[in-house]
């Protein structure tokens, strides 16, 4: 905001478009990993993929940046728009309005946020790295969270840049006035707390399994035994500390499960033997007419009964299928095995000890989709993951602290079972309880306290994003009134 105000609209565009350019391409480079290693795609050509995703989500920021110069004249010496004072006249209500002090408090949050979210879905399906975010490791934004979600964080952070960066700019007499208005926005977070009471939840023993097989040998028809013996054998050590739901990563099992009776046989005998709930990912089918649908599915087996299963929703961009293939026939090869999913329907909880929403790989990403699954019932989430594709870099990362905003959110805590990691407990204040390290085996067994009651957040949705709309449009409305009713001079 420093560095556009007071240029040109267009510089502002550039000044912007630079600046989210190199913040997605850092951000998001550890995509590059899975696009060279497994897409056989040369290391620089997959960098030039990164770096075109950087442009287009950095146009957003773009659009941000275009906007401070117009609305900054609203504090401080109120230049009005695009300069103009009206020639041997007072400003009318409507100026007025837009020079108003308050006007960019309400705008430029307002605007971050519809940018946000359109970012989140267009081009494609991918909310990552929303501003918001950024205060998953501060406890005292747990009830910011639980209001207003992920966005109502994000309107929170540039709200307070946006009085911090003006205190420096106003006339010494109004800095108190702007100063106080700063300390009252800060406080918020902490006003809503009692807005977010603690009621007590139910007590369940759960265990996570990380397995920790590498991509390139996962799906090997020779290692199928082992891997799921491994699992199993992990299993056993967290039945024996107790636990009563188990969860495994996304296709933990390698094959098609619904299509091998002896498998079938195998682990409803072991569900039924130790008298726990399992959930855990492989790939499934379906018939359709003359057409053969996969999924990426998620089942739960419990100890008596039969399975039931949850095919992933959304689907993830150029992994799972490609975003415009018939424009773009190249890029099915750049994943192989890929491209061929087919979305799943909803279907709401599972019947395990309590009720469990389940949702697959970046799906957690997807604030709507856990709401959506908590607004049905569920009180715990389960999100099954398979990062190996991204080795060591700090997508694994990335990925478990989106996690956390999930059940903040919502109250619930959440269940994430990871291939080679990050797989953690997260109980329903957004605390990580207990993790295992990226690319290690392992077992975590862990007493969670389910959701109670429903936040905020979970009976009323992204209402800030509605209130953002509505003062953008009032905003630009005003804007467009004044623009064409000022007097024109040569």
């Amino acid at each position: 905001m420093a560095a556009v105000r007071g240029i040109t609209i267009s510089r502002a565009f550039l000044a912007g478009w630079m600046a989210g350019i190199i913040w997605f391409f850092v951000s998001y480079n550890w995509v590059s990993h899975s696009v060279s290693v497994y897409g056989n795609i040369p290391l620089p050509m997959a960098e030039g993929i990164i770096l075109l995703l950087a442009a287009v989500h950095g146009l957003y920021v773009a659009l941000f940046a275009m906007l401070v110069p117009v609305v900054a004249g609203g504090i401080g010496n109120g230049i009005g728009v695009s300069g103009y004072r009206g020639i041997g006249e007072t400003p009318g209500r409507k100026t007025l309005l837009l020079r108003h002090p308050l006007t960019p408090v309400l705008v430029l949050p307002s605007a971050w946020v519809l940018l946000e979210v359109a970012r989140s879905w267009f081009p494609a399906p991918f909310p990552w790295l929303m501003m918001g975010a950024a205060m998953w490791k501060m406890p005292f934004a747990k009830s910011l969270y639980g209001t207003a979600g992920v966005y109502g964080v994000s309107f929170w952070i540039v709200a307070v840049n946006v009085l911090w960066w003006s205190l420096f700019r106003v006339e010494k007499g109004q800095r108190g006035r702007v100063g106080l208005l700063l300390a009252s926005v800060l406080l918020i977070p902490i006003a809503l707390g009692p807005l977010h009471p603690r009621a007590a939840g139910e007590r369940l023993k759960v265990g996570i399994v990380q397995g920790n097989f590498r991509q390139e040998l996962k799906w090997e028809e020779s290692l199928r035994e082992e891997t799921l013996n491994t699992y199993l054998d992990l299993t056993e050590k967290a039945v024996r500390q107790g636990a009563v739901l188990v969860v495994w990563p996304e296709t933990a099992v390698p094959s098609y499960y619904q299509a091998e009776p002896e498998l079938i046989e195998k682990m409803r005998e072991f569900t039924s033997d130790r008298k726990i709930h399992l959930i855990f990912g492989s790939p499934g089918y379906e018939i359709a007419g003359r057409e053969i649908l996969l999924y990426n599915r998620v089942y739960h087996l419990p100890p008596h009964g039969r399975e039931e299963y949850y095919d992933k929703n959304v689907l993830v961009p150029f992994g799972e299928y490609v975003p415009l293939g018939k424009y773009l026939p190249f890029v099915e090869k750049m994943v192989p095995g890929e491209g061929e999913f087919a979305r799943g329907a909803w279907k709401g909880p599972f019947r395990t000890p309590v009720p469990s929403g389940a949702l697959v790989c970046f799906e957690i990403s997807i604030p709507s989709l856990s709401r959506r699954e908590v607004g049905d019932g569920s009180v715990v989430l389960v999100n099954v993951t398979n990062d190996a594709w991204f080795g060591r870099s700090w997508g694994p990362s990335q990925h478990l602290a989106v996690s956390t905003l999930r059940a903040m959110e919502n109250g619930v805590p959440v269940l994430r079972a990871a291939n080679t990691g990050i797989s953690a407990v997260i109980d329903r204040s957004g605390r990580i309880v207990e993790s295992i390290p990226l690319q290690e085996r392992g077992v975590i067994v862990a007493e969670v306290e389910t959701g109670a009651r429903p936040t905020l957040y979970t009976r009323f949705g992204d209402w800030i994003v509605i209130i953002s709309a509505a003062v953008i449009s009032v905003y630009l409305l005003v804007l467009l009134i004044v623009w064409r009713s000022r007097k024109w001079t040569t």
